[in-house]
């Protein structure tokens, strides 16, 4: 019998086939809640408000989440190790305020800026080394959740606002996360949630002053 030799680029069409479908059937196989995609649906956290969370700042200090603190807050929430995406939803949500500082500033009012880790790993040191390491706004807030309740209660929160993620399999870790902000009026309730692509000067001045409020307020 004649042996039939199959042409190199058959074999690699062959190759490439089958890894493109083990790749979308690992996808199909994954657990939910495994995609970036998957941002938060404001029908689910409308009307929530924010709860009472001691933080541990990069500063060494303590700040506090709070409903009715008498102004706007952003909470951006991530993890300090992150490696691309955290830092990057950072770099953007700053140059989107850079954008809108000239209507931010046409009034006295302050809003807050928080950026919290969600990680339960994650210490004080871990936010300082990103901040100093991505040249971070230092007039924002990096923090953790104080021990035990604190971060039980910030779980809470993120349950409430409809912020899924999960950690990723492997030795690598990191964490599956909807990358945006949330803005809370100045009583605590979230106002919106700003996906990355989001982070323009209309969409956060409109977060942040509120749709169809002519009052602008001053970030300091």
């Amino acid at each position: 019998m004649a042996l039939v030799t199959v042409p190199r680029i058959y074999r690699r069409i062959s190759k490439y086939c089958l890894l493109v479908s083990l790749a979308i059937l690992a996808v199909a196989l994954a657990p939910a809640g495994f995609a970036q995609s998957e941002y938060p649906e404001s029908s689910r956290f409308a009307g929530r408000q924010l709860r009472r969370v001691e933080l541990l700042t990069s500063r060494g200090g303590k700040a506090l989440l709070a409903p009715a603190s008498g102004k706007p807050v952003v909470l951006i929430p991530v993890f300090a190790s992150c490696p691309v995406t955290c830092p990057t939803i950072l770099k953007d949500f700053e140059a989107g305020l850079s954008e809108s500082k000239a209507d931010l500033d046409r009034s006295k009012s302050r809003f807050e800026v928080f950026v919290v880790s969600f990680d339960p790993l994650d210490t004080v040191a871990s936010f300082k080394s990103l901040v100093a390491r991505q040249k971070l706004p230092r007039a924002w807030t990096y923090a953790v959740p104080a021990p035990g309740k604190n971060f039980r209660e910030f779980e809470a929160l993120l349950s409430d606002l409809d912020f899924r993620y999960r950690k990723l399999p492997g030795n690598a870790g990191g964490f599956a996360h909807p990358a945006g902000a949330y803005i809370f009026d100045d009583k605590g309730t979230v106002r919106r949630f700003l996906a990355q692509a989001e982070f323009t000067k209309e969409d956060i001045v409109n977060g942040i002053v509120g749709p169809g409020n002519t009052k602008h307020m001053d970030h300091r």
